[in-house]
C-alpha cells in the first residue's frame, strides 16, 4: 500500500520532494519506496531525467491499477469494519500503552459526558508507530506524549494537535524510610542500576537525550518498551527508571518510590491529541475533537502526577 500510494503521490505532485512531504516521509525514504516498487515490477516506472518527473510506459500501465487497488482495499476495509460489533462510525484512536491504561479511561468519561453517542476503537501502539498510522490513515485520532522542547516531527503542517494535559518524565527509585535506595549520578566504582526504555520508544528517546547531556554512571539491568513493566521493576527496587508522572507520581504518593532531585534529570511532557488535517476527520471524529478542545479549555481534573491544561492549545 505504501509503495502504491507513493507512486500515486508522485503522479499528483510530479516532484519527489513535494510527494514525500505530502506523505510525511523523508525524501530518501520516499525514493526507496519507489525503487522497491520498481524492483517488484521489474522495470523503471519513473523517468528521472525530466522535470517535473514523468512516468515511463511501464509506470503509465501500473498507475490505473495502483489507483484501483488502493481504492478497492479502502472499500474492503470499510466493509469489514461495517460487519464488526462496533458501529461503523466508531472513532479509531491510536494511543500509547501507558496512556491507554492510566489516562484514557478518566479522560474518555469526561469528554463524552455530554456526547454519549461517541464510540471508539482503541489501538494501543508504540508512539512512533502510532504516528505513522495517523499519517497513513490507520486511525483518525492519536493520543500520545509529546515533548514541547523537542517536537517529534517539527514543522509538520499537515498534523495539528491539542494539548490536553501536562506531565513530567522523572527518574524514580524505590523508597526506604522515605529516601531513595539509589541516587544519581553514581560513580565509576558504583554505577547505579538502571531499567530503561529502548531507543525505539518515544520515552526512551527523551531519556536518552537527558542522559546524553548529563552522563551519569549507570549499569543497565533491564530494557523494555513497556513503561508499566519498567515501573514495576522500579517499585521492586531493581534500579532507577525514568517514568511519567502518571505512574511515578501515583506510586510516590503511596510511598513506594521517590523522585530523584534535580531539574536537569527531568523533561516536561504534554499529553496531546493529534489529527491529520490532510486526510480530515469528519463525523464522530470531528465531534470528539471539538469535545476534547472544549474539555481542554475548561477546568478538568486529572490523575495523580498529571496537570490538566487551563486552556485549549492547538498547534499546526
Amino acid at each position: 500500500m505504501a509503495w502504491l500510494e507513493s507512486l500515486l503521490a508522485l503522479v499528483e505532485f510530479r516532484s519527489f520532494t513535494r510527494a514525500a512531504e505530502s506523505l510525511h516521509v523523508s525524501q530518501p525514504a520516499f525514493s526507496r519506496r519507489i525503487r522497491a516498487l520498481e524492483q517488484w515490477a521489474g522495470a523503471e516506472l519513473v523517468d528521472r531525467s525530466t522535470f517535473p518527473v514523468t512516468l515511463t510506459e511501464a509506470g503509465m500501465k501500473l498507475r490505473p491499477w495502483a489507483a484501483e487497488l488502493v481504492a478497492g482495499l479502502d472499500s474492503l476495509r470499510d466493509q469489514i469494519r461495517g460487519s464488526q460489533l462496533m458501529p461503523a462510525e466508531a472513532v479509531r484512536i491510536a494511543i500509547s500503552h501507558t496512556l491507554a491504561t492510566h489516562y484514557f479511561p478518566t479522560w474518555w468519561k469526561a469528554v463524552t459526558a455530554e456526547a454519549r453517542e461517541l464510540t471508539c476503537v482503541l489501538l494501543p501502539s508504540n508512539t512512533l508507530d502510532a504516528y505513522d498510522a495517523l499519517l497513513h490513515g490507520g486511525c483518525e485520532i492519536l493520543m500520545a506524549y509529546a515533548e514541547p522542547a523537542h517536537p517529534l516531527y517539527p514543522g509538520d503542517s499537515e498534523v495539528e494537535s491539542i494539548v490536553i494535559a501536562e506531565d513530567w518524565l522523572k527518574p524514580y527509585a524505590r523508597a526506604y524510610e522515605g529516601r531513595p535506595v539509589f541516587e544519581l549520578p553514581g560513580s565509576a566504582r558504583e554505577p547505579v542500576p538502571f531499567v530503561s526504555h529502548g531507543s525505539g520508544a518515544f520515552l526512551g528517546r527523551v531519556t536518552d537525550r537527558i542522559l546524553s547531556e548529563k552522563h551519569p554512571h549507570l549499569r543497565p539491568v533491564v530494557q523494555s518498551d513497556l513503561t508499566a513493566a519498567l515501573a514495576e521493576l522500579v517499585f521492586a527496587g531493581a534500579g532507577i527508571g525514568w517514568l511519567p508522572g502518571l505512574l511515578g507520581g501515583k506510586a510516590a504518593a503511596a510511598g513506594l518510590v521517590v523522585p530523584l532531585p534535580g531539574s536537569a534529570w527531568q523533561a516536561r511532557l504534554e499529553v496531546r491529541l493529534f489529527r491529520n488535517r490532510r486526510r480530515g476527520t469528519g463525523g464522530r471524529a470531528e465531534l470528539l475533537w471539538r469535545r476534547a478542545a472544549e474539555q481542554a479549555g475548561g477546568s478538568s481534573r486529572c490523575q495523580e502526577g498529571v496537570r490538566a491544561v487551563g486552556h485549549s492549545k492547538v498547534d499546526r
